[in-house]
C-alpha cells in the first residue's frame, strides 16, 4: 500500500501547489524530534518550504529523482549563477533527457533538519524544484496516509 502511495507521487508531473505546510517538532529524552507534516496540494503532490543557502525555496517532494534539482530562478535567488552555456545533459526524466549543471549547496534546511555540502543540479527549463532522495535519506521516516505525508528525523 505505501508502495502504491509512493508511486502515485512519483508518477505525478511536475506542478506549483498553493499549499502551506503545517511543521512541528517535539523533544524527547533521546533528543528533538523534528517532523514536519504536509497535506497533499490540490495537484496531488506535496509540497514544502525549505532554505538554499538561507534563500526560501519552494520545493515540490519527488521520492522518484536521486538528487536535489533547483529551478534556474530558485537557484539565482540562492545565490547559485549557472550561465546556460554551462549546460550539459546530466540524466532522464519522464519527459526526455535532462540538461543542467551539478553544484554543491552550502546548506539546505527544512524545518531544523539541515544538510551541509549536499549535491545537486540547477536544471535547465524546470519552474519548479524538487526535493529528492539526496536530502529526503536524510530523514529516518517518511509516512504517507490520508492525503498527508510525515517527514520525521530525530536529532
Amino acid at each position: 500500500m505505501l508502495k502504491v502511495a509512493i508511486a502515485g507521487v512519483v508518477a505525478a508531473g511536475l506542478g506549483i501547489g498553493l499549499l502551506w505546510p503545517e511543521s512541528k517538532a517535539e523533544s524527547s529524552s533521546t533528543g528533538t524530534m523534528h517532523e514536519l507534516v504536509l497535506t497533499r496540494a490540490s495537484d496531488g503532490h506535496y509540497y514544502a518550504d525549505a532554505e538554499v543557502n538561507g534563500a526560501p525555496v519552494r520545493f515540490l517532494i519527488d521520492t522518484g529523482t536521486t538528487t536535489i534539482a533547483l529551478s534556474q530562478d530558485d537557484a539565482k535567488n540562492a545565490g547559485i549563477e549557472v550561465a546556460p552555456i554551462e549546460y550539459e545533459l546530466i540524466g532522464e526524466g519522464a519527459s526526455g533527457m535532462v540538461r543542467g549543471k551539478h553544484v554543491t549547496l552550502d546548506k539546505i534546511a527544512l524545518n531544523g533538519v539541515e544538510q551541509d555540502g549536499a549535491k545537486a543540479a540547477v536544471v535547465e527549463g524546470t519552474s519548479t524544484s524538487l526535493l529528492g532522495a539526496q536530502f529526503l535519506d536524510t530523514m529516518d521516516e517518511i509516512v504517507i496516509r490520508k492525503g498527508e505525508m510525515t517527514l520525521r528525523k530525530r536529532g
